[in-house]
């Protein structure tokens, strides 16, 4: 007899396995070595297979032996829908359903599209634990450096507890300065009397604050919770491996409106910390993409996506900004034509890389090395060469901020790279202007997003989207540039979402400046081809058209 029980996976992706058991059958055994995902338990005998195996296990061995089969039937457990307390900032209703979501489930991730608030949800939901459960103390841990700053501010706004930043000290000048992981460290190991602890995850790195974390006498971190665990997806780098040991807490909560960048392996650190994956990253991988090429190590396309889709449905939350009944959010990809001059200097950067190729082992690195050349000859040349090559880009861009200011208007303008931005803001000088990039520390640019959104004159912000692309609001503005393509959906989404959140009153317009002919339309199919696999198995939406451009592009993609 060969038995056949659906039950919780323990080394297979996915919420529920099969777990066959059956007398010693060398003919079964076979069969089960052909399919795929399979894992035996030398312990209990049993091997364990991923659901979808079943039709054709069965059809396989149905001829060698009986089958009992034993299926379970399951039943969604009616959430306690729970009387909150006023707080100082009432949620909107779908931000109470976040909270109430959050009260029932003890691990979990907040999916909401950027801009729905989810740090006022999460803030809220700490509050409400803390009075019910007596929690010491909620560890935020920031996936965006510059995102420590905004919750403290959202903190504060939102909740009477007291809050520190991991490392903070206030200088003679009365800035906000947070110090290195010594004097973080030397934190962790003291009484803390704040109930919200920030800090940012690269902290993570050292295996020394880990365990100060896991192991503290003084301080108790019984809520964790994870802004942007997408920034933790490689459970091969350092913090990766070292939020995925920072799992024993009663509450955890990753949040992130972007969990799938590229393709579906991003989904596993965020799904394996809050202990909805069981199965190791390797089985994971093999069991959702499918490999070929001559080696057989190329990823060619994704299977069982819909078991991945299923499994995120099961242990999160996700709204997006439909319920909010905004404006219309307007995406203009707006082509431009180089001039002659910018033409022969961009051919010749990419001939000068058509002669690198020969010479280097092309790796990731050094792909992304040679295209970020090419897409720095479209956007600012003045970054490889001292000669005056004009730029197409900057040309545009100073015609539509003349009309878009010149119309009562402020604007936003993003670029990949902060040397544009100091080129274009000395061209835009007659305007009044704020600039952010990774130049500038927190404190100065949590001033230049306060003086843009408060004060009327000033007209224009200027940054990287890689440094102001999260965590920050800009509603004052409706419109936003782009001068380069950012290299996912999920980027270039958050970061146009900084003027489109709630807030936002009137329409906004989104321009993405894309130089014809080069590499910039080449980046923008891959964006478009990138976010197909994650409208699928987050939203539940994927077009043909979508499925097909997205094989043709996966071995771009990664």
């Amino acid at each position: 007899m060969i038995t056949i029980q659906e039950r919780q996976t323990v080394k297979v992706p996915g919420i529920t396995s099969l777990f066959v058991s059956f007398d010693f059958n060398r003919a079964v055994v076979d069969e089960i070595k052909l399919l795929d995902g399979c894992v035996f338990n030398a312990e209990t005998k049993e091997w364990e297979m991923p659901l979808t195996n079943l039709s054709e296990f069965m059809d396989r061995v149905c001829v060698h032996d009986q089958i009992s089969l034993h299926l379970q039937s399951y039943s969604e457990v009616e959430p306690v829908k729970h009387q909150l307390s006023p707080r100082p900032t009432k949620p909107f209703s779908y931000q109470e359903e976040g909270i109430q979501f959050g009260l029932n489930h003890d691990k979990w991730l907040l999916l909401d599209a950027p801009g729905l608030g989810k740090t006022l949800q999460l803030t809220y939901l700490a509050q409400e634990l803390k009075e019910r459960q007596g929690l010491q103390h909620c560890l935020i841990i920031c996936g965006i450096n510059t995102l420590k700053t905004n919750w403290k501010n959202e903190i504060e706004k939102h909740s009477n507890l007291s809050c520190r930043i991991l490392g903070q000290r206030i200088t003679k000048k009365g800035n906000l300065v947070v110090d290195g992981i010594q004097e973080r460290l030397k934190q962790l190991k003291e009484p803390i009397e704040e109930f919200f602890v920030i800090t940012n995850v690269e902290t993570l790195r050292d295996d020394k604050i880990v365990q100060a974390i896991l192991k503290n006498k003084h301080n108790k971190f019984d809520m964790v919770v994870v802004d942007e665990i997408h920034k933790c997806k490689s459970n091969q780098s350092q913090q990766g491996k070292n939020l995925l040991k920072l799992n024993k807490a009663k509450y955890q909560v990753g949040a992130t409106g972007t969990l799938l960048l590229n393709n579906p392996l991003d989904a596993y650190v965020p799904l394996k910390w809050i202990g909805a994956e069981r199965s190791n990253y390797s089985t994971f991988r093999y069991y959702y993409c499918n490999y070929g090429g001559p080696f057989g190590n190329m990823l060619v396309g994704f299977k069982n996506v819909h078991i991945l889709q299923d499994q995120i449905k099961k242990y999160s939350l996700r709204r997006t900004k439909d319920i909010l009944d905004l404006p219309p959010k307007n995406i203009i990809h707006e082509y431009v034509d180089m001039s002659d001059a910018q033409t022969i200097f961009y051919d010749n950067v990419k001939a000068g890389i058509a002669q690198s190729v020969d010479k280097v082992k092309l790796n990731s690195a050094n792909v992304l090395s040679l295209v970020t050349r090419l897409r720095q000859a479209t956007a600012c040349p003045s970054i490889l060469t001292t000669e005056k090559i004009p730029s197409a880009k900057m040309d545009r861009a100073e015609d539509l901020t003349e009309q878009i200011v010149g119309s009562g208007y402020k604007l936003v303008i993003f670029s990949t790279f902060k040397q544009t931005v100091y080129e274009l803001a000395e061209r835009l000088k007659d305007y009044k202007i704020v600039i952010a990039t990774g130049d500038q520390k927190d404190f100065e640019i949590e001033a230049a997003k306060k003086q843009f959104q408060e004060d009327p004159a000033t007209q224009i912000f200027i940054g990287t989207w890689q440094k102001c692309g999260t965590g920050i609001t800009l509603t004052a503005a409706s419109y936003l540039i782009f001068l380069d393509t950012p290299f996912t959906e999920a980027e270039f989404t958050q970061a146009s979402d900084r003027i489109y959140r709630i807030g936002t009153k009137e329409s906004v317009f989104i321009y993405n400046l894309v130089t014809r002919d080069t590499v910039d339309e080449r980046v923008l199919e891959l964006v478009t081809d990138k976010g197909a696999i994650a409208d699928y198995v987050v939203d539940d939406k994927i077009t043909p058209q979508g499925l097909e451009s997205l094989r043709k592009y996966i071995e771009e993609i990664i």
